[in-house]
């Protein structure tokens, strides 16, 4: 069976009996006033709890759930959650950690103050890790690399993650970072910004605005909701 990308089910919909679990929207009743099985009769909002008040970040999760939903309305909620990790991650590991910390935080936070859980709670992390391409290949140059991890946590207790492409950073950025400074602080010392993690982010200076961190972030937003979009499978 083929599914179309609007297929993805909205967990919050009210169907009416025997729904197959793969409608979304609000569909109305026939001429007669009928519904018929399995139809989606309505659909409360989506309950997004994202675990950062960074407004790239809100606004990628807020665009890439948007996608993968489109035809529910979306309760973003921006929240100040925890990483439990350094605030420069320094590895894929500790990154990763960093985006699942802070989506289990902001799904506790959601509770404690709408006395509900959030239908999914969202971590965005970003890190570096160091890139020994040129010691293991031969070719091109060791460096610094930039990257980011996604992870959705839904009400049920189920996981998805997401994970960015990576690129490297200059070595004036990475020597920077290597010396203990966050990356957006390089960032800002080494090209005359201000305040650009909350921005285009490096990978806007560095793409010269090509990728952007919000379209950046997006796509493995989409990826971490793979699983949500495709219950039967995971």
């Amino acid at each position: 069976q083929a599914f179309a990308h609007s297929d993805c089910p909205n967990p919050r919909a009210i169907v009416s009996d025997s729904f197959d679990g793969m409608g979304l929207g609000v569909l109305a009743a026939d001429e007669g006033g009928s519904v018929a099985a399995g139809q989606v009769l309505s659909a409360a909002p989506l309950r997004i709890a994202v675990g950062s008040t960074n407004r790239v970040k809100v606004a990628a999760a807020e665009t890439a759930f948007a996608r993968v939903f489109p035809t529910s309305t979306l309760e973003m909620h921006g929240l100040k959650a925890a990483s439990g990790v350094p605030d420069q991650p320094r590895s894929d590991s500790e990154t990763k950690l960093g985006a699942a910390n802070r989506a289990r935080h902001a799904a506790e936070l959601f509770l404690g103050e709408h006395g509900v859980a959030p239908d999914f709670a969202v971590g965005l992390e970003g890190g570096v890790a160091e890139d020994d391409t040129f010691s293991t290949l031969g070719v091109g140059t060791d460096s610094l690399e930039s990257f980011a991890w996604m992870a959705v946590l839904s009400s049920t207790g189920k996981w998805g993650f997401g994970r960015t492409g990576s690129f490297q950073l200059p070595a004036a950025v990475a020597e920077l970072v290597r010396g203990g400074m966050e990356l957006g602080e390089a960032d800002d010392r080494v090209f005359n910004k201000s305040g650009s993690k909350t921005q285009e982010g490096a990978v806007g200076i560095l793409t010269h605005g090509l990728i952007d961190r919000a379209n950046y972030y997006e796509h493995p937003m989409v990826l971490a909701l793979i699983p949500f979009c495709n219950p039967e499978l995971f």
